[in-house]
């Protein structure tokens, strides 16, 4: 249960550093921008791959 307080901690500075509500050196701030758009990108990129994956395989072209 501790674990989660942590990750949540976490996930607020976070999410506080990105907003810019606390003071960080900005190379910080533009590489943790840059590793949640890279993240989004990746997500992306699986989410549209697994989908040309299911349309495969439900056509019977796989």
């Amino acid at each position: 249960m501790m674990i989660l307080v942590w990750l949540i901690d976490i996930l607020v500075i976070g999410v506080k550093i990105l907003g810019g509500r606390m003071k960080v050196n900005p190379v910080l701030r533009f590489g943790l921008w840059l590793a949640v758009l890279s993240t989004v990108a990746a997500g992306v990129a699986v989410l549209g791959f697994g989908l040309v994956m299911l349309e495969r395989q439900l056509s019977g072209t796989a």
